[in-house]
């Protein structure tokens, strides 16, 4: 019988991969998913922790905070 991995093959990253999208470390996307902004499961078998990140929370979170040019302001003569 061929074992079952433990974390799923596809829509996961890892945090480190994660990290390069967003263009930050580890840690923060750490913190991220500890504060809930990002989703992800936990596939650590001890104490430590072991994240892979859904790529849609990724996309998702860059899109949230894409900068959206605004209206030209009148200046008043």
């Amino acid at each position: 019988m061929t074992p079952t991995p433990a974390a799923p093959m596809s829509g996961y990253i890892t945090t480190g991969q994660a990290a390069a999208r967003i263009g930050s470390t580890s840690q923060y996307v750490r913190e991220l998913v500890h504060a809930g902004h990002l989703a992800a499961i936990d596939i650590g078998t001890g104490e430590r922790s072991r994240f892979r990140v859904t790529v849609a929370s990724v996309e998702k979170f860059l899109a949230d905070r894409v900068v959206r040019p605004t209206s030209p302001i009148e200046v008043a003569a």
